[in-house]
């Protein structure tokens, strides 16, 4: 498939957690940036050898909200895009593509019960679902959204507060955090011990009227889906956004095409 890319500028950058940091980007040229919530952008990074590296990271908010579009990154050890983004300057220019991506609340597919499933911050592409989630809420009286947020400690939780409010204002919205490495450390109702996937046994998840989307660790996601089809989902009733090696691809900047070249998410 051939895609155009186009720039985009730093507009602002904040840490959310101390190995996360959010990126605000507009366009260069003005235009506007249409996307469906839970859908992913594609920075072209040139490496040392003056190769195009693909990194991909899920948009973080609303379509609703503007022009402006963010994501968040979380730092990896050594890794080639966590030095490039974590040492943006605001004004930065840099190459893009998009948006992609199926993880998306399809209107032909109506469910009961909506589970969000993540890790880390695999949560992102359903924070800029929320809205959305929320119109549905309200339309629908029968429909229940379930999200479950699987991260190591509490300082490593992302867009907590989000989730919380649209929790406190839907009843039918269900927001869990799961940690892995750290005992329960405040009295919050919705903080548990563990890992996502083994709560599926607690929600009464029932495989003719649910709809489980899974956005994360690729160990999270090949467990999940394991344990989701056994209670009997079959693979049309399970999304995934997995984070995986990027193939080589091609894309074309005016008349020239360019083989990119490198992994995928860095997350």
């Amino acid at each position: 498939m051939i895609r155009q890319p186009f720039t985009v500028r730093l507009k602002q950058q904040k840490m959310l957690t101390p190995r996360v940091i959010e990126l605000t980007f507009t366009r260069t040229d003005n235009l506007s940036f249409h996307f469906i919530p839970g859908q992913f952008i594609t920075f072209l990074l040139p490496n040392e050898a003056g190769k195009l590296m693909r990194r991909s990271y899920s948009l973080a908010n609303s379509p609703a909200e503007g022009a402006p579009w963010v994501i968040a990154v979380a730092a990896v050890d050594h890794g080639f895009a966590t030095a490039k983004l974590f040492n943006l300057t605001l004004g930065d220019e840099l190459l893009c593509i998009g948006p992609q991506g199926h993880l998306i609340l399809d209107e032909g597919e109506p469910a009961a019960h909506y589970l969000l499933v993540a890790t880390g911050t695999g949560v992102t592409p359903y924070r800029s679902m929320l809205p959305a989630l929320a119109q549905r809420l309200e339309k629908d009286p029968l429909l229940k959204v379930t999200l479950l947020l699987g991260v190591r400690y509490t300082q490593d939780l992302l867009y907590e507060a989000d989730f919380v409010a649209l929790a406190k204002k839907q009843a039918r919205f269900h927001f869990h955090v799961y940690l892995s490495r750290e005992a329960m450390p405040l009295a919050k109702d919705y903080y548990y011990t563990g890992y996502v996937q083994n709560a599926f046994n607690t929600l009464a998840l029932n495989p003719m009227h649910n709809l489980v989307y899974l956005c994360g660790n690729p160990y999270m996601i090949d467990e999940s889906k394991a344990k989701l089809q056994e209670i009997g989902f079959s693979r049309q009733q399970i999304k995934q956004e997995k984070y995986f090696p990027a193939k080589a691809f091609v894309t074309a900047v005016g008349n020239d095409a360019l083989k990119i070249e490198g992994q995928g998410r860095e997350r």
